[in-house]
């Protein structure tokens, strides 16, 4: 099908006049664009069934961890994104409330970070991101994570715009800021719409659950989110005998992995033994360089690296000397582990 491009964007709400559940509500109403990677089984975060029991309001059996502050500081830094972006390239930002809507595609919402007007009048959209500074390879050469690029290009297609902006920040230092321009491309669009107009159509409205095809630990996951807690007081399952030559398998897997974890301890074993002496000559230095003398050379570096840690006995100690601290900050959280066991019946 080819795109009808002749539309303006539906007006739906102001969401500065909402509460937090009653903004998380009016997202049930259909697909934004922080779902889209997600209802297309290409989040890192979030496989589709999960966000289809979100969008069926189907809560986890299992309470989540509390990541309010997470959200609220992402939310509190958009700001400091969009500056560092106007100073940066001249153009002007501004924020619109408004949650918008896709009229010929309903359940297609935006929420959009921030609008730019470039030097021609035209309007533009500008995606505001903060991450970690490791995870700034992601963003190396011009690129732009997968799942963002979705995001962004789904805000177009609602509000029928041509242009659009993501900006990163990566720590306090506006040197440590990329963002990259990213211009609509109607193949794409048109591909994705056609994909979530099945998610929703197919699973949501159906009330059929999508298929669990991401990575093996985001299933596991959100399996563990949704599953009934683990009750040990409940008699053992029989499970049918086709599923014989699976747990076969996984057994010579674990097999196969024990003796790969073997080699790996000793190839570590025999790195260490090697370096040792290295460590010993350089002492408090944290570099050095060898010339091999055939024109090449070996570039060594040993580098302190620091982290906050605390062990089973401070633990221990904090709970007892300290227990209302440690209820706020310590949580327990369920996980299971999956053992199989080959025995003569």
């Amino acid at each position: 099908m080819a795109l009808d491009l002749n539309y303006k964007p539906v007006a739906l709400v102001d969401t500065s006049t909402l509460t937090e559940d009653e903004w998380l509500a009016w997202r049930k109403k259909g697909i934004g664009g922080s779902d889209v990677a997600a209802a297309l089984h290409m989040s890192p975060y979030k496989t589709a069934q999960e966000l289809y029991f979100d969008k069926i309001g189907v809560e986890p059996t299992i309470p989540q961890p509390d990541r309010s502050i997470t959200f609220s500081i992402g939310h509190l830094l958009e700001d400091v994104v969009a500056q560092i972006f106007s100073m940066k390239t001249g153009f002007g930002v501004y924020r619109d409330p408004m949650m918008y809507q896709h009229p010929l595609f309903p359940f297609m919402l935006a929420d959009v970070d921030r609008f730019v007007t470039l030097p021609d009048g035209k309007k533009a959209i500008l995606e505001c991101k903060t991450a970690h500074y490791n995870m700034r390879y992601l963003w190396a050469n011009g690129s732009v994570p997968r799942h963002y690029e979705l995001q962004v290009r789904h805000y177009m297609s609602v509000m029928n715009i041509d242009v659009a902006f993501i900006a990163c920040l990566f720590s306090n230092n506006e040197d440590d800021f990329v963002w990259q321009r990213i211009d609509r491309d109607l193949d794409d669009e048109e591909n994705t719409i056609g994909l979530l107009e099945s998610f929703w159509v197919n699973n949501v409205c159906a009330r059929k659950e999508p298929p669990l095809v991401e990575k093996p630990d985001l299933v596991l996951e959100t399996i563990a989110h949704f599953a009934a807690q683990a009750d040990k007081s409940l008699p053992a399952m029989s499970l049918d005998a086709c599923l014989a030559g699976e747990l076969d398998q996984i057994l010579k897997w674990k097999e196969e992995k024990l003796e790969l974890d073997r080699r790996s301890r000793q190839l570590d074993g025999k790195i260490k033994s090697a370096y040792a002496p290295i460590v010993k000559l350089m002492g408090a230095t944290c570099s050095a360089s060898c010339d091999a003398g055939d024109g090449t050379q070996f570039l060594v570096s040993y580098n302190p690296n620091y982290r906050e840690v605390i062990s089973k006995n401070q633990l221990s100690q904090l709970r007892a000397q300290y227990p209302e601290i440690y209820r706020d900050f310590v949580d327990s959280k369920e996980y299971r582990t999956f053992e199989v066991k080959k025995t003569a019946c």
